[in-house]
């Protein structure tokens, strides 16, 4: 008859423990999916192309509009792009940087003309100097995503992704232009301006992985925004491929075109670009 009471007592003493091991086990099986830092240093092979006009000043006025290869600033150089992206289940957030500067490039006209307020007579040099940076900033979510087929280590062979974004684009634009006469050291004429601009801009991102390895993603973004003298648009457009040999470290390589619009002042004082940057990347994923 002793054997019931010290059957009881062992249950009285293990009960709250079976219970507290099951909320402990819930709380588990609960808990968040932690953040992912993926960091992206690339080199983008880049060529600018578009329509540049400069600010000109009463009673000169502003000037013609210039192509990007009249003023001999088209041709391709290796350009700094990074992206810093935050990643937790659906959720990402993306921060993106672009430097493009070139300096002196020449070209010679066989005719005259003015470029923003500086004249210019036939045969003479102008030399344009440019500096471009773009900043932005989104987060995206995602809509749907399909698995198909299972690795040994539990992740699936193939995932896509379909994933909606929104968020702002920061163009920073500034150049500057100086007429030489022939065989002149000092300039003639000068003409410039600088324009900063920012508008909000949309799109999907879609995203494939396979096996574990390789990823191919594809992004398009539109957005503009006026506010009275000043106005932006963009269109991007991105295509990349990554592989992965370590959770860790892997390379990547795509293409990228970033069409755009600044416009600062209007009439004789307007400094505008419509046009935009086109080229391949390459470089190095950091992840952790």
């Amino acid at each position: 008859m002793r054997t019931i009471p010290i059957i009881l007592s062992f249950a009285f003493l293990l009960g709250p423990a079976a219970v507290r091991a099951q909320d402990d086990t819930e709380v588990i099986e609960s808990a968040p999916d932690p953040w992912t830092i993926k960091f992206e240093p690339v080199g983008w092979y880049v060529a600018p192309n578009g329509d540049i006009r400069l600010p000109g000043s009463t009673g000169v006025g502003r000037g013609s509009s210039f192509t990007v290869a009249g003023l001999n600033i088209d041709s391709p150089r290796l350009s700094p792009l990074g992206e810093f992206q935050l990643r937790r289940g659906d959720w990402r957030i993306t921060v993106q940087g672009l430097g493009f500067s070139l300096d002196d490039r020449a070209s010679t006209f066989s005719g005259s003309g003015q470029i923003g307020g500086a004249p210019f007579a036939a045969g003479d040099t102008l030399q344009t100097s440019l500096d471009l940076f773009t900043f932005s900033v989104d987060g995206a979510y995602a809509l749907r995503s399909v698995e198909v087929g299972t690795l040994e280590s539990g992740a699936p062979k193939v995932r896509a992704t379909l994933l909606v974004l929104a968020g702002v684009r920061a163009l920073d634009l500034s150049i500057d232009t100086q007429v030489f006469t022939p065989g002149s050291s000092t300039p003639t004429a000068v003409a410039g301006g600088d324009a900063f601009n920012a508008h909000p801009y949309g799109g999907f991102r879609g995203e494939l992985d396979l096996y574990d390895d390789f990823t191919i993603d594809l992004v398009g973004s539109v957005g503009t925004l006026a506010i009275g003298n000043r106005e932006s648009w963009s269109i991007d457009i991105m295509v990349g491929f990554e592989w992965n040999p370590t959770p860790h470290f892997g390379a990547q390589i795509g293409y990228r075109q970033l069409l755009f619009g600044i416009e600062k002042g209007e009439g004789d004082t307007e400094l505008s670009w419509d046009g935009g940057l086109a080229g391949l990347y390459a470089g190095t994923t950091i992840r952790y």
